[in-house]
């Protein structure tokens, strides 16, 4: 069930240029839905693809800064890892 704060709508004024603000009429014509609802779903769809950016940029950023001792740990604890799924499929 969604939250109260899911169900609120914020009314916002932007201006875009019109190549986009047509694009964007031509799906809400063919979807037969509002405008307003296209436009809250590619938005949605672009804030989800920025964090998911964020956590790899991050993911990356901690596996830069390990030392190589701390690499090899991680190569010895993503074998044993690998090796125990193994087993538990084959269980």
């Amino acid at each position: 069930m969604p939250s109260i704060n899911n169900l609120r709508k914020a009314k916002l004024t932007v201006s875009i240029n019109n190549d986009i603000a047509v694009e964007i009429d031509k799906i809400a014509k063919k979807r037969k839905t509002p405008r307003s609802k296209i436009l809250e779903e590619l938005l949605r769809d672009s804030l989800i693809r920025i964090r998911k950016q964020k956590i790899e940029e991050e993911i990356k950023n901690y596996y830069q800064s390990l030392s190589e001792t701390e690499m090899k740990e991680d190569k010895e604890w993503s074998k044993i890892s690998a090796e125990s799924a193994k087993r538990l499929w084959n269980d």
